[in-house]
């Protein structure tokens, strides 16, 4: 790895035009289920490609009583994950580099929320938003 930069991310996303979050850790999980097949002729085991799905958890700060727009409002986080409308969450994880050249896209729901409150520390919350497959986004060359 000599001579090659080490990649780190950020994920953003947003529900209803708004961008809720910018998350301070995240974690990106990329899976695809698989089907096995044999026939009378198959030497061993051969698998076929099945449905993708990602994961993506995030963790971040929290404040109270926030525009609700770009901040990270934790009753706007709950009002998104009581929302049971089919509207789905756009996720984005972003590249931190300056010179990217794609970010990840793709839809999903709010699975999971979690906030920690402790006395006299600042509050933070983590989340997961699951989905189907994510697509890779060409970022655009300014010249």
């Amino acid at each position: 790895m000599a001579g090659e930069k080490v990649m780190s991310g950020n994920a953003r996303w947003s529900l209803d035009g708004k961008s809720v979050f910018h998350a301070s850790e995240c974690t990106l999980s990329l899976s695809r289920a698989t089907k096995e097949r044999s026939t009378k002729d198959t030497d061993g085991r051969e698998l076929a490609k099945g449905i993708k799905s990602f994961s993506l958890s995030s963790s971040h700060l929290v404040v109270y009583g926030s525009d609700g727009l770009l901040t990270n409002d934790f009753a706007a986080l709950i009002d998104i994950f009581n929302d049971d409308a089919d509207t789905r969450i756009v996720v984005v994880f972003t590249p931190s580099e300056a010179d990217k050249e794609y970010t990840l896209e793709g839809e999903g729901i709010m699975t999971s929320l979690e906030g920690n409150f402790v006395n006299e520390e600042d509050g933070t919350s983590s989340l997961t938003i699951e989905g189907g497959s994510m697509t890779k986004v060409p970022v655009p060359v300014i010249p």
